[in-house]
């Protein structure tokens, strides 16, 4: 009877320890593909944050006005500065 009690809880103790394994392992395969998700958009946020640079330059904005909206570009003896102080 004692033996028989000693294997039921050696087996309950290996099967305790392969089902902590086995959750330690897809814990870990969940963190690793959180952080490869984390680096792409972290590169994704990089790439964006130079794109919103470069779009935002004056060269750029003024290229698309010009192109895009067909905008020409005043001549000074054009441009009527109204002051809002009087």
């Amino acid at each position: 009877m004692k033996i028989f009690l000693a294997v039921i809880v050696i087996i309950s103790w290996f099967f305790l320890i392969t089902v902590v394994h086995v959750g330690m392992l897809r814990s870990g395969r969940i963190v690793s593909k959180l952080q490869q998700e984390v680096e792409i958009k972290e590169a994704r946020n990089q790439y964006e944050q130079l794109e919103i640079s470069r779009l935002s330059s004056p060269e750029e904005v003024t290229t698309y006005a010009q192109e895009q909206l067909g905008f020409v570009q005043a001549k000074p003896h054009e441009i009527i500065v109204l002051d809002e102080h009087k």
